[in-house]
């Protein structure tokens, strides 16, 4: 049989079916994990999240803000340029008056006459400037205010950088929380379906009633919707860490960090003294303070005359036909002006009293900022301590815990114990492993928040 296709069509059909394989290959998904650590996750978390991009356009807003109120101080300088052409015709009318010299007679008429006037060319050009000389300070202290507001950006731009690091490694360390608590369901499940095996053997040979199955049964089913609960909550960690970087990643993904950790110790007195002097949001509300007060003092120096000089130069040409600048003008100017505002309605007194507002709202956010601050570095330091002990503590109970297990396993199979003893001794176990993870947890998010709220915590 004859192949009539063309060599273009078998080109097409190899190029579909490579991509067709790549597809395949790219929709499986799991070909390759996604390894996190936990410093590179943060690191893709700040360079995707949202809130920077906010936090940027604002720093941007408040720099071209500065450059706006620098301009009040700099010259203006504008040009002028024009460039017509005209001309004209009409009927004129003469008054004429003829004396007769022999009658002494007096003859009035009029003679009426066409004029035209050629078409002409005129063009003209200037050029002006003016620079302010004193305002005092008006305009300075709007300069200076732009420039305090453009530090409290970028002051809140850091604080939006450490809040997405906070969020970051909360979202990781929920993560490899919940894949602990995951484990923790999936043992607690195997155990009770071994002691459901146990439970069923000795029923067999007479040893164990009915309802000791039965119980068996109950515990693995209790144990299987914990596991599902388990997974559920691990789904929702996972969404939180996606969330929290702003991208999705590839199955299987692992995260190579774990909630194992001994974080540095910093005492609470210091704590305070850092977050004073580091936080954030304590240096924009102090900037902003000082912003207000320098809008209060141009708001004052409005009320106040205002000295400008000026000048310019200029040149006008015209010419006939096509003539540009037969005929030339030149001219120049220079000047002061004073200019006093004697009355606006009560607009400037009333933006005094605006600008003294803003200040006294500045003054009190500042120092609810720093209460803030205060309290908030005073709870995180004790939620950390209590974490770190509860380690300590819970350790102890899983130790315990499983050596209560053991035991009652033993006595079990002896003969000597109820089920019960064994179903409650794992269910001891399982919560010891659990308040475990959590204090883990709780003391490592603790700590990044104790860090943020110092005003020290970087990537």
């Amino acid at each position: 049989m004859t192949n009539n296709r063309s060599p273009v069509f078998r080109r097409c059909r190899a190029v579909s079916l490579t991509l067709g394989i790549i597809l395949v290959f790219l929709g499986a998904g799991g070909a390759f994990a996604d390894t996190l650590t936990l410093h590179g996750y943060v690191g893709i978390a700040l360079a995707h999240n949202p809130a920077l991009k906010i936090a940027r356009g604002n720093v941007d807003a408040g720099l071209a803000s500065v450059q706006s109120a620098r301009s009040g101080l700099l010259p203006s300088v504008s040009g002028t340029a024009g460039l017509s052409r005209s001309g004209s015709s009409g009927t004129s009318t003469t008054q004429v008056v003829d004396t007769n010299a022999a009658t002494h007679a007096i003859t009035m008429g009029s003679v009426s006459s066409i004029y035209v006037t050629p078409p002409g060319n005129n063009i003209s050009a200037g050029i002006n400037a003016n620079l302010l000389l004193w305002d005092f300070g008006k305009t300075p202290s709007q300069y200076a205010a732009s420039g305090k507001s453009l530090d409290a950006a970028r002051r809140d731009s850091a604080g939006t950088v450490q809040t997405t690091i906070v969020n970051a490694r909360t979202a990781y360390f929920n993560f490899l929380l919940n894949t602990k608590l995951v484990d923790v369901s999936r043992e607690a499940l195997k155990q009770t379906k071994v002691h459901y095996d146990e439970a069923e053997a000795i029923f067999e040979v007479g040893k164990q009633t009915q309802l000791t199955v039965i119980q068996a049964k109950v515990d693995v089913a209790n144990a299987e919707v914990a596991e599902i609960q388990a997974e559920n909550a691990l789904n929702l960690a996972r969404v939180q860490l996606e969330t929290a970087a702003g991208v999705v990643f590839n199955d299987p993904m692992v995260l190579t960090d774990s909630l194992d950790g001994v974080e540095d110790s910093i005492g609470l007195r210091e704590a305070l003294a850092t977050a004073a002097a580091s936080r954030p949001d304590i240096q924009s509300a102090a900037l902003h303070l000082e912003a207000a007060k320098l809008e209060l003092r141009s708001a004052r120096a409005s009320c106040l005359p205002q000295l400008n000089a000026s000048g310019g130069y200029s040149w006008n040409g015209s010419g006939e036909n096509d003539a540009l600048a037969a005929a030339t003008q030149l001219g120049w100017n220079v000047g002061l002006s004073l200019s006093v505002p004697i009355y606006q309605g009560g607009a400037l007194q009333a933006s005094v009293r605006q600008a003294e507002a803003a200040v006294k709202q500045a003054e009190g956010s500042l120092e609810q900022t720093v209460l803030n601050a205060t309290q908030n570095v005073q709870q995180l330091y004790f939620t950390e301590e209590n974490a770190r002990r509860q380690i300590a503590a819970t350790q102890v109970v899983i130790d315990e815990a499983a050596e209560a297990v053991r035991l009652a396993q033993e006595r079990y199979r002896a003969g000597l114990a109820l089920a019960i003893e064994i179903t409650d001794a794992e269910k001891t176990l399982a919560t010891a492993r659990s308040s475990h993870a959590q204090a883990e947890y709780s003391y490592r998010v603790g700590h990044v928040n104790r860090l943020n709220a110092m005003g020290v915590l970087h990537e």
